[in-house]
């Protein structure tokens, strides 16, 4: 079997998980932790060295897996959208191993781990979830440029990569414009769109855009919320947002950039905040409200955590 034939099969174990866990589209963001717990499979997050997960069946005392608390937040939920692939499509206890990202991609994988892996694409990237996201962004039918893609891929909380790859399966962008845009690193490009911005290696950066507007942003610790509304500046913040970049030594404020942009603000989310929290801003060009929802990814060890 091809991998156009694991996604044919996991087009439609997707949808149809989709339908029997009730997931939501129009957020453009998929609960994959919830959908876990919904699909009654124990979860626990652990260091696991050279593993990625592990999907552990009924015969073997789960359903359960085991997601490595060592990922970022992005590639633990694509871990989690793989194990549970594991769960839907009837496979046997699964040991996913980081060694299955080195080489070409999926080369000489056996078709249960890619039945697995196109699951989890269709799964936390459907059409209507990638369409909700170029909206977020701004943009009406597809990415024009890897910057796109990666802003995509924060609403979705989706590797980039991953999201790349899948974007050819929604007709997004052809083959060729994969195969270039896969050449591009997120660092890269994150720190083209910050800018002068301080960021830590593993923090994303949410470009807020004036389509963001009563959006939920689903963020990590260190990770920057970037406001770009021409003449556009935050309220006050809430608790646990703030203009100083959490755990970098000198502690940076955005006042002290030698290069601050006019009309951006930027503020990064830091330890403080729990849950969720309201953030609004104001523009002297508009006089409507700008309303964004912030939603703090929680730390995943252990497994009290699971629920987005």
């Amino acid at each position: 079997m091809s991998w156009n034939d694991a996604h044919g099969v996991a087009m439609i174990a997707a949808a149809q998980a989709h339908k029997d866990l009730s997931v939501a589209h129009e957020a453009g963001y998929v609960d994959v932790f919830g959908s876990l717990r919904a699909e009654g499979i124990d979860v626990m997050g652990r260091g696991l060295g050279g593993l990625l997960g592990l999907y552990v069946d009924a015969s073997e005392g789960g359903p359960a897996c085991l997601i490595n608390v060592g990922l970022e937040e992005v590639s633990m939920r694509h871990t989690a959208a793989h194990e549970l692939g594991h769960h839907r499509l009837g496979h046997g206890t699964s040991y996913d191993h980081k060694d299955q990202e080195v080489g070409r991609w999926g080369e000489g994988w056996p078709q249960h781990e890619r039945d697995a892996e196109a699951f989890a694409s269709w799964f936390l990237m459907p059409r209507p979830v990638a369409r909700a996201a170029l909206a977020r962004c701004g943009l009406t039918d597809r990415p024009g440029s890897p910057h796109d893609v990666y802003r995509m891929a924060r609403w979705m909380g989706t590797p980039y990569a991953t999201t790349v790859r899948h974007l050819v399966r929604l007709k997004m962008i052809d083959r060729s414009t994969e195969t270039l845009w896969l050449k591009h690193s997120p660092g890269a490009l994150k720190a083209e769109l910050a800018g002068s911005l301080p960021l830590a290696p593993k923090a994303h950066l949410h470009v807020l855009t004036p389509s963001a507007h009563r959006a939920t942003v689903y963020a990590a610790v260190g990770d920057c919320l970037l406001l770009q509304i021409p003449g556009g500046s935050f309220d006050h913040l809430p608790l646990g947002l703030s203009t100083t970049l959490p755990e970098v030594s000198g502690q940076i404020s955005l006042l002290d950039l030698p290069d601050a942009l006019p009309q951006v603000q930027a503020v990064w989310v830091g330890e403080e905040l729990h849950g969720a929290c309201t953030l609004t801003a104001t523009a002297a060009s508009s006089p409507d409200l700008f309303h964004l929802i912030v939603r703090r990814t929680p730390d995943r060890q252990g497994s009290d955590y699971y629920r987005d």
